[in-house]
């Protein structure tokens, strides 16, 4: 018996007009450059951030409206939105992931 399930077909994602693969891809991208830029978040979880916070959230954007281009539905109001969903979903994620890394430390 599985624990978790494959994630559902239709969820946050679809009201923004991306698909799952879509969401959990830009998700992952910014997560990774949250992680990565400025050397691993894990070897300098005291120092500075701001460039970690705004590469990788500077790059949600750009991203949704390349997914939404390809999709069909390049509209500004759903940039905004896809933009704001995973860029929170992102916020709650690292915040979680600094906070564990911070209490293994």
């Amino acid at each position: 018996m599985r624990l978790f399930g494959p994630l559902p077909e239709r969820g946050i994602w679809t009201g923004v007009g991306l698909t799952r693969t879509q969401f959990v891809a830009i998700l992952s991208a910014s997560t990774a450059l949250f992680l990565a830029i400025g050397g691993p978040l894990w070897g300098n979880l005291h120092g500075g951030h701001l460039d970690r916070i705004a590469w990788s959230y500077g790059a949600i954007p750009p991203l949704v409206a390349l997914a939404l281009y390809r999709n069909g539905t390049p509209r500004p109001a759903l940039v905004l939105a896809g933009s704001a969903v995973i860029a929170f979903v992102k916020w709650i994620l690292t915040a979680g992931l600094t906070l564990v890394l911070g209490l293994l430390r």
